[in-house]
């Protein structure tokens, strides 16, 4: 009979876009990106993107939310400029 460890729970590892809570500020943040070991979050609002420890990332109570930003479509075709403004 084989022995059965006790197998460790896997860290949380949030989505791109995702509502999380930042333990270090108390606020929930958007977590941008995980890299080099450190992860990347903003203000839901937008604003500076800063780093924080993945481990001190939490899920919202509520279950994953992600925060969707519309983009403006860019323009097609080329922009017609005349010297005479006409």
């Amino acid at each position: 009979m084989r022995k059965k460890f006790p197998v460790a729970p896997r860290p949380y590892r949030p989505q791109v876009g995702e509502l999380v809570k930042d333990l270090t500020s108390d606020q929930h943040v958007v977590h941008m990106d995980t890299r080099g070991g450190l992860a990347y979050v903003r203000p839901i609002g937008g604003g500076l993107e800063r780093t924080v420890d993945p481990t001190s990332l939490q899920p919202l109570p509520d279950g994953p939310m992600l925060v969707v930003r519309p983009t403006p479509p860019k323009p097609r075709g080329r922009i017609r400029f005349s010297e005479s403004g006409a």
